[in-house]
């Protein structure tokens, strides 16, 4: 009986002691990561990208996991930006959308659904100090009343990359940076007539991209979409048209490939590219893809700036960002994971420029020394073209209706479907509608 009471005892105290702690112990790191307060987790995280990018994150979900043990992360690649907001259109409408999302410069258009962060700064976000974080990144993810939506994965351009190898076989000069459009047309034509057959100067570019289209227009002081006055557009009929002919005119020459050709690639990273193929000499592509366009080719990759001309347009711009599902279970969690993402030097060190030019100085320091030639080529774009840079701009609403459109007007016109003209006209009708709805 004494040994019974004995081990009761025990038992109680051990149970008054237990009561005294706190269901959960929070979690802290040795290299200053802010705490974790929760029970266990599982977040979802989306994202589009190839299988490069895939891996780097899920890399990432492993050491973030390791310094939070409780927080468990599934990850949900998409394959391309189009099939990863097709994905989360559908989980949106079911509710069913995961907690961290990686958007682009489209965030606006899905602000109802999202988590403002302004009372994670300086807690989970540890980006609220120009040491810790570019606080100019954080102002393009901001609405009009001083939410924060969205935190920046880094900065960002736009690059026509080159087949270097191809040229220098075919023994054209390599393409100089900033030519003008008509420079790069009649280099194009010099390249034609070098280049094996089967293998055109370009990837047709024409509606496949909407900031290449954007940037045209801005060089012609008609931007498409613009804050002024609550939201603005100055496109016009004669810039959709001074696009499409510039266009037309390259397919009509041979500077472009055929109609079936350009379709049978989709052209939204490097795993359906006409370039990567080698159908193609000259692509458009946004810098942080350059790694992996070089990945997946044998080939030596260079590249070169947009064409001059016209107003400046040229903008170095947020990347993309990731943001918080506001309908998601544990927001704490989500911050936490966004704040390892983007201030980790381990983390930054597997990213390297995957996602842009990281946002924070510490991160970037610590990938100084291992820059590839690829990065370096990257800054001397960002050099050349610092004379004519703009302040990112806003996209068009609907942004995602926007490019889906594009292609099919783009479509009708390489397959003569549509004249120049009548193209240009359902462009115009396009954005004016988008403007609006």
């Amino acid at each position: 009986m004494r040994k019974f009471y004995t081990i009761t005892i025990v038992a109680l105290l051990a149970a008054m002691l237990l009561a005294t702690i706190p269901p959960t112990v929070a979690q802290t790191d040795s290299d200053g990561l802010p705490a974790y307060t929760g029970g266990p987790a599982e977040l979802r995280f989306s994202w589009w990208g190839n299988d490069d990018r895939a891996e780097r994150t899920m890399q990432v979900i492993d050491l973030f996991e390791a310094a939070y043990p409780d927080i468990t992360v599934v990850g949900e690649p998409n394959g391309g930006a189009g099939d990863h907001f097709q994905i989360l259109d559908t989980q949106l409408a079911a509710s069913d959308a995961p907690d961290v999302i990686q958007f682009g410069g489209n965030w606006p258009d899905y602000v109802q659904y999202l988590e403002p962060l302004n009372d994670y700064l300086g807690a989970q976000l540890l980006i609220d100090t120009p040491e810790t974080f570019d606080q100019a990144a954080l102002v393009p993810a901001t609405d009009a009343d001083g939410n924060l939506y969205a935190i920046s994965l880094g900065t960002n351009t736009l690059v026509l990359a080159y087949n270097k190898t191809m040229i220098e076989a075919a023994g054209v000069d390599l393409p100089a940076d900033n030519m003008s459009w008509e420079e790069l047309v009649a280099y194009g034509a010099e390249l034609k007539a070098a280049l094996p057959d089967g293998v055109a100067p370009f990837v047709d570019n024409s509606m496949n991209q909407a900031n290449y289209l954007s940037y045209f227009y801005t060089q012609q002081g008609t931007p498409i979409w613009t804050l002024d006055d609550g939201g603005t557009s100055y496109a016009t009929v004669e810039s959709a048209q001074a696009w499409l002919q510039m266009w037309a005119d390259m397919r009509d020459e041979g500077l472009i490939p055929d109609a079936d050709t350009t379709y049978t690639y989709t052209e939204d990273g490097p795993d359906s590219s006409a370039f990567v193929a080698g159908k193609a000499a000259i692509n458009l592509i946004w810098s942080n893809q350059a790694a992996a366009y070089q990945a997946a080719m044998t080939d030596e990759l260079g590249m070169t700036t947009l064409p001059t001309g016209g107003e400046p347009a040229y903008a170095i711009q947020m990347s993309q960002y990731l943001a918080i599902n506001a309908n998601g279970e544990n927001k704490e969690a989500a911050a936490l994971f966004i704040n390892f993402f983007v201030t980790s030097p381990e983390a930054g060190a597997i990213l390297e420029t995957n996602r842009g030019v990281p946002s924070s100085p510490v991160v970037r320091q610590s990938i100084t020394d291992q820059a590839t030639d690829i990065d370096a080529a990257v800054y001397r774009i960002y050099d050349s073209v610092s004379d004519r840079t703009v302040p990112q701009g806003p996209n068009l609403p609907n942004d995602q209706e926007f490019v889906n459109e594009l292609e099919l007007i783009g479509q009708q016109v390489a397959y003569g479907q549509s004249s120049v003209e009548q193209a240009a006209e359902d462009l115009q009708a396009l954005i004016e509608r988008l403007a609006v709805k």
